[in-house]
């Protein structure tokens, strides 16, 4: 886990007080903009865990560990996975914050 995504579990646990220092709008802009943080951060995260398990794979396959390699690549394909429907979420949250019904459905 990165600094990034420490602060922002910080930030989560401390919402509550800080959220009951501002009016309702305010709490709705800043929950709202938490919950695009913690996405954008998953999305680095997943990326990055793909990344390494591919680089792995390619080590494995490169000595001819074919279960390594194999095992090494499910993980990978997942982590991908995993961020495109991050990606996917995203992209819809975002569509429907400009009021574009076609992409939020």
């Amino acid at each position: 886990m990165n600094w990034n995504m420490r602060m922002q579990e910080v930030l989560e646990r401390t919402a509550g007080y800080d959220m009951s220092l501002m009016d309702a709008e305010q709490n709705e802009a800043y929950q709202h903009r938490l919950e695009l943080n913690r996405i954008e951060l998953e999305m680095k995260e997943a990326k990055q865990e793909a990344k390494e398990y591919e680089e792995l794979a390619e080590s494995y396959r490169a000595i001819g560990e074919e279960k390594g390699y194999q095992a090494a690549w499910s993980y990978h394909k997942l982590n991908l996975q995993r961020y495109h429907e991050l990606s996917h979420y995203l992209a819809k949250k975002k569509a429907a914050e400009c009021g574009n019904t076609l992409t939020a459905s």
